[in-house]
């Protein structure tokens, strides 16, 4: 389930199958990102960026919390276009019964919109080789703007849940494998409740 949920996120933000597992110890963060640095990503990376993701008092307990950053063109995709050169995210992963589960997520870049981030999913999503049957529509999570894709990768259906809370630089995200709708949106209605 975590790899499937790291592959997502990679196959739709960049049409490329995720980076190798994150090691032991957590890469500096505080160095500077360049280009000759794909990705890192490893519990601890970003604890501050960890910290806004809302899992204390969740009614569930996620199977990881971690951190990361792209660095590169080619992570970035379409991003680097926008102007963005480090893509940082936090997600907590929660598993349920049948290799299922969702991931809540936090994207943080100087620049970043709802638009831009959107835009680059939509075309890693346009560009995969076992993506089809994309949906995008324009929704609410709370009284925040947001855009929900409905896709199939490979033999999972994905709904990826983007929103902006307004918060500057920020975007926030519910990433869903094979959960029904009724279950996404109670918990887009949590996040969201969780975030106020």
């Amino acid at each position: 389930m975590m790899l499937l949920m790291r592959t997502v996120l990679a196959a739709l933000l960049l049409a490329v199958a995720a980076g190798a597992c994150a090691p032991t110890t957590p890469p500096d963060g505080s160095l500077p990102c360049n280009e000759t640095i794909d990705q890192q990503r490893a519990e601890g990376f970003d604890t501050a960026l960890e910290a806004a993701l809302p899992v204390a008092g969740w009614d569930a307990t996620p199977v990881t919390v971690d951190s990361g950053r792209e660095c590169s063109q080619l992570r970035l995709g379409p991003l680097w276009g926008a102007g963005i050169r480090e893509l940082r995210s936090a997600g907590a992963i929660f598993e349920l019964p049948g290799k299922t589960g969702y991931s809540l997520v936090v994207y943080s870049a100087t620049g970043l919109t709802l638009d831009n981030l959107a835009y680059a999913f939509e075309r890693g999503a346009r560009g995969g080789r076992k993506t089809q049957g994309l949906k995008i529509v324009d929704i609410k999570v709370g009284n925040w703007p947001g855009k929900q894709f409905t896709l199939l990768n490979g033999d999972h259906r994905q709904v990826i849940t983007l929103f902006d809370t307004g918060e500057a630089d920020r975007v926030r995200a519910l990433i869903a494998s094979d959960i029904s709708n009724a279950l996404i949106a109670e918990r887009l209605a949590a996040y969201a409740a969780a975030l106020k």
